[in-house]
């Protein structure tokens, strides 16, 4: 079995370009970090909270990707209307590629039939980098690896855009309901001589809560996502759909199903002011015969404010 060198190396570095591929990284936390695809999610629960996931994704698979998501939040009031600001760090690396993007995002929000809806927008820069130094290609005897392929770069290349999306957010005590598009602008990355498209990405998502009794609850919540706006198919959609039991608003268990990928188990609990959550994905495609799964870990510190204001009818809709 031959050495997998570059994840991604023959999708970029071909003769036809330029390419379009999806680019944002992989979630089950999704609902847990709202803001990574949705910039209206922006200070919505009413804390300042720091946010922090790490991803190790398909366990077993040489140069498999590594994701660090890092979001910062917090409300604000403003000639009589609520904000919230925030700033968000997305790192990615997958083999020899390396990504981070660097935004800020902030969303005004309005109460509305005893919920609040919100509309933000975010920007910010993407960089991307290949370190053509460390390609390893081995020759074979069908002749369909090339050693000396002039289309794949041998030096340390990278390329940088700006980057903005936008998205509206309604949460309410029974549930939530969020609409965003990442990537408005369709970016386009110059790695060397190449062109990587960075296509739209859309978000939408919703979740309900359903009381069973004074402790615990069920959390049902769905994400679909769509990427690339060349075309309307159904191929370029992946869909997750989601449930949890919450004991006493504190602990949690669940099952998640994520469309053509994987199905997860997620577990997590809330201590005071940190939150914890983990997600195992256990692969339901073709990458289950080399990879063992994924892990995915997420850490939140929320300070409550000394002072609420009256109109803050809100709730997180991790809390909901």
């Amino acid at each position: 079995m031959k050495k997998s060198i570059v994840i991604g190396i023959c999708l970029l570095f071909v003769p036809c370009s330029p390419l379009w591929a999806q680019f944002d990284a992989q979630v089950s936390n999704y609902w847990a970090i709202p803001s990574y695809s949705n910039p209206g999610h922006t200070g919505l629960s009413g804390k300042p909270e720091l946010t922090g996931l790490y991803r190790l994704q398909w366990l077993g698979v040489e140069n498999a990707p590594k994701t660090g998501i890092v979001i910062a939040e917090m409300p604000l009031s403003l000639f009589g209307v609520d904000f919230g600001a925030g700033l968000s760090m997305y790192s990615d690396q997958i083999g020899l590629f390396a990504t981070t993007t660097m935004s800020g995002q902030i969303a005004a929000s309005f109460a509305m039939k005893q919920g609040r809806l919100s509309i933000g927008v975010r920007g910010g820069k993407i960089d991307e980098s290949f370190d053509g130094t460390k390609v390893e290609i081995p020759s074979d005897d069908d002749g369909t690896l090339d050693p000396d392929d002039a289309a794949i770069p041998r030096t340390k290349i990278s390329g940088s855009a700006i980057d903005v999306g936008a998205g509206i957010f309604y949460v309410h005590e029974k549930g939530y309901a969020g609409l965003s598009v990442n990537h408005l602008l369709a970016p386009e990355l110059n790695l060397g001589d190449k062109i990587q498209k960075i296509p739209r990405a859309y978000y939408l998502t919703a979740g309900y809560n359903i009381p069973l009794d004074n402790r615990f609850e069920l959390k049902p919540s769905a994400l679909l996502k769509y990427f690339d706006e060349s075309s309307l198919v159904m191929e370029n959609a992946q869909l997750d759909v989601s449930m949890r039991l919450v004991y006493n608003k504190a602990v949690w268990g669940g099952l998640s199903w994520r469309q053509d990928d994987a199905v997860v188990v997620m577990l997590g609990c809330k201590i005071g002011m940190f939150e914890v959550g983990y997600a195992y994905d256990y692969p339901i495609s073709d990458i289950a015969t080399v990879s063992s799964g994924s892990h995915e870990l997420f850490i939140r510190c929320a300070l409550e404010l000394s002072q609420k204001k009256k109109s803050d009818k809100h709730k997180s809709v991790r809390l909901l």
